[in-house]
Parts: structure tokens; C-alpha cells; sequence
């Protein structure tokens, strides 16, 4: 069996995006120099789609989000990326915002991915963050926190849809930060708190 039927057999349904570590430890028959070759193979003939070094795909229709995560390991989707789609924040911001141990802004297959980094004790704590499939994503209270602790407090366009408890529970158990407790108590309403 070919190498890249062996890959669409092996892997998950909704995986879009692998490493090269992935497919080490997915597809017992290939390792080493014997995975090099067949993915210079499988890339040569179109049967794979090599998006950046170390990361490959099967089309072109991949997920962004997951290839972020895979660029960068540990990351998580959060700041704007997040706020954008929960109508927090209404500009639309088209790069990917993701947080992990390094800043980085890079540009891979036309998409431009900003990472920013946090301090590990907050990288690394994963109260507020979902895996959906093969993507990390913070919350809308963890990527609103991310955003106060990195930049600030700065204006939001709709605070609406904020579970305040949540933004509580998050600043006392990752972030312990000053600028986010005065951001509750300014923004909160304060039977919810």
C-alpha cells in the first residue's frame, strides 16, 4: 500500500494538517529516512502538499487554525482572531493570532500568522482553552485576558457576550494581573461578579 493511502487510513477524519512527528508516529511502515523519501515522493507526485518545512497536507483546503498550531508548538488560537469571531471586537483583523513561548509573525500559503508570546506558567495552563477537533482555541474570556495581560486595557466594541465569572476564575487561576481585575470591576456587572 502506497504511502499516502496508508495516511488517509491512518489519520483522524477531521485532520487537515501533519507534522513531520506526526507521521512518524502515525504510520508504523515509514520512519526516518524511509518517511523522508516518501514524502519527497509523495510532494513530487502532487499526492501531498508540502505547506512549510516539517508540515504537509493533503489539499490545499486545509485548516489555517490547525496549520498554526502545528507551525508553533505550543500555541493556541486567542487575541483578535478569537474576538473577531465572538463579536467582541468588530474590525476584521485577517491574520491569525495565536500565543506561545515566541513572537513571530510569519506569512505561509498567502495567510499571515502573528504569534505572541506569554509566559509559560500562562502558555501552559489549560483552564479556558477547547480543542476542537485538531485546533486549540482559547475561550472568549481566556483570548480577552490574553489581550488585557499582553497589551492593556484598550476599548471592545461589545462585552455582552463575557461570562464575568469566568473572566474572575481565569485572572485568579492563570494570570494574577492587575490590569485585568480593573478591567472586571470597571466592566462587570456587578451582581455577576
Amino acid at each position: 500500500m502506497s504511502f499516502v493511502k496508508n495516511l488517509i487510513k491512518s489519520r483522524a477524519p477531521d485532520q487537515t494538517v501533519f507534522t513531520f512527528s506526526d507521521l512518524n508516529h502515525s504510520i508504523d511502515t515509514y520512519s526516518g529516512a524511509k518517511l523522508k523519501s516518501a514524502l519527497k515522493y509523495a510532494v513530487q507526485k502532487n499526492d501531498l502538499i508540502r505547506v512549510s518545512r516539517g508540515v504537509y497536507s493533503l489539499s490545499s483546503n486545509y485548516s489555517k487554525q490547525e496549520f498554526g498550531n502545528k507551525y508553533r508548538s505550543p500555541s493556541y488560537v486567542s487575541l483578535y482572531t478569537i474576538l473577531v469571531e465572538a463579536g467582541i471586537v468588530f474590525q476584521p483583523y485577517l491574520s491569525i493570532y495565536l500565543v506561545t513561548n515566541r513572537s513571530e509573525e510569519v506569512e505561509v500559503d498567502g495567510q499571515k500568522y502573528v504569534y505572541r508570546k506569554i509566559k509559560n506558567g500562562i502558555l501552559l495552563n489549560t483552564l479556558g482553552i477547547s480543542h476542537a477537533g485538531h485546533v486549540s482555541k482559547a475561550t472568549i474570556e481566556r483570548a480577552l485576558c490574553d489581550k488585557l495581560y499582553l497589551d492593556g486595557d484598550e476599548h471592545f466594541d461589545n462585552l455582552r457576550p463575557i461570562d464575568w465569572k469566568v473572566m474572575l476564575k481565569l485572572n485568579e487561576q492563570v494570570y494574577q494581573n492587575a490590569v485585568i481585575s480593573s478591567f472586571i470591576t470597571k466592566h462587570a456587572p456587578h451582581e455577576n461578579t
